[in-house]
């Protein structure tokens, strides 16, 4: 077959990796043979789905010919209460991503550029390049956004800025002061979108507050998701929330209809289950503290995380690692696609399941 409709594919298409998933447990127990396999890989919420919103489901039967509502009224309107601002102020999407591709195809094009920190989320230099535009990474500092250089790299051909906080996959934050003293140092024509998928983990104090900082800047995209700390991963929703006139824009290039009805009833459902929410805070919270002191105990490196996962590296080999725990069951995962050779990320399971990981662990070591 001739590779010759290869040769008109959109510049910074042909260099990109594609974005590698955690692996299934059905992909691992097909492979390996097991019967008893826990998934430890994609930071998802082990406690899953708020109760309420699996609830649902049975009612939707009798409407699924029709398409949903195609404004998200009921969703919107429940996040923007949540949120304390305006549904005009909210766009949602097929999984918060959808959004992050929604700013690149708005801003991003051959001639410009996007600035985010090394080792941050993998998509951010997905959509960029899809659309053209190149990606600028600034270095870390203790594996985290060195935000007090940001603006050094932000010159006439910078449309967007993307800031993941906290980040994956280093589980590292930045301070409400850091974000705000970045806004404003960076042009207001630059738009900055604060991705904070992990956002109801962070117990910190000095954390950033997304909405004092929306009042403030017409410039800012705050994202979030509802597959971490609500569980619904495998429906794809999250949203964003911005000035109105930002919203209005991104919304003419939105697909219609781009959330399904299930995810909106779900998402509206789980989003007010305030007492799955604060089970699953107070899992990981717990978790994290046994997960960090028994890696910390067999002498591997481990990066502070405020998420609900832990990376990590010790003497050894990071894909071997990887591919030899799941020989034992356990599914994490390696993060040499972000640079960061040999380590490995672990999401915060069940006790039960650290419990499986970190037996595991130590047989290899």
């Amino acid at each position: 077959m001739s590779s010759e409709i290869l040769k008109n594919l959109n510049p910074g298409v042909a260099d990109l990796h594609p974005y590698e998933p955690g692996r299934s447990i059905d992909e691992v127990i097909a492979e390996f043979g097991l019967k008893d396999v826990v998934k430890l890989a994609s930071n998802e919420n082990p406690l899953g789905a708020s109760p309420k919103a699996i609830s649902i489901i049975e009612g939707l039967k009798s409407d699924l010919h029709l398409y949903p509502d195609g404004n998200g009224t009921k969703l919107k309107s429940e996040i923007a209460s949540h949120e304390k601002v305006l549904p005009a102020n909210i766009i949602i999407g097929n999984g918060s991503n959808e959004i992050l591709e929604l700013v690149a195809r708005a801003f991003l094009n051959p001639n410009t550029t996007s600035v985010a920190s090394k080792h941050a989320f993998a998509v951010y230099k997905i959509v960029t390049q899809s659309a053209g535009a190149s990606l600028i990474e600034v270095p870390t500092y203790n594996w985290g956004h060195d935000l007090k250089s940001f603006h050094e790299y932000v010159d006439s051909s910078t449309r967007v800025i993307f800031i993941a906080n906290p980040n994956n996959p280093t589980g590292t934050y930045n301070s409400h002061e850091e974000v705000q003293s970045l806004l404003e140092r960076v042009p207001a024509s630059v738009l900055v979108v604060l991705d904070c998928a992990y956002f109801e983990y962070v117990t910190k104090e000095d954390y950033v507050k997304p909405i004092d900082l929306l009042n403030r800047f017409d410039n800012l995209l705050i994202t979030k998701s509802f597959s971490k700390i609500h569980g619904l991963a495998s429906i794809r929703v999250g949203y964003g929330i911005g000035n109105a006139s930002l919203i209005e824009a991104l919304n003419r290039i939105r697909q219609p209809f781009n959330v399904n009805a299930l995810a909106q009833l779900m998402a509206c459902e789980a989003l007010n289950d305030h007492e799955h929410t604060k089970q699953s805070i107070d899992l990981n919270t717990q978790q994290y503290d046994f997960l960090l002191d028994k890696l910390t105990k067999l002498g591997l490196e481990c990066i502070p995380s405020v998420g609900n996962f832990i990376t990590f590296k010790g003497n050894f080999n990071g894909k071997e690692m990887f591919t030899n725990l799941m020989k034992k069951g356990v599914i994490v995962r390696p993060v040499d696609l972000y640079d960061m050779q040999d380590f490995i990320r672990v999401t915060i399971g069940t006790a039960d399941e650290n419990i499986k990981f970190i037996s595991a662990l130590e047989e290899l070591l």
